[in-house]
């Protein structure tokens, strides 16, 4: 992979025209690529406000008759 400065040595040895379309085209294909980059999901927004609020129901599984038939089959 070339590093910055050699890219520029290249591109210092172009005649000015093509110098125009290569930064041209290396714009372009920053701003693609920025454009690419993944967007946070909405967890990722929300994970420092996950599980914060309580909404006052107990938690269900403690009362055996919420559990009852649990995890058999209906017939």
């Amino acid at each position: 992979m070339s590093t910055l400065a050699e890219i520029e040595a290249a591109a210092d040895t172009l005649p000015l025209s093509q110098q125009k379309k290569l930064l041209q085209h290396l714009t372009v294909k920053l701003e693609h690529s920025a454009a690419k980059k993944k967007k946070p999901s909405l967890h990722d927004r929300m994970k420092d406000g996950c599980g914060i609020v309580n909404s006052g129901v107990p938690d269900l599984a403690t009362n055996k008759k919420h559990m009852e038939g649990f995890g058999r089959w209906r017939t």
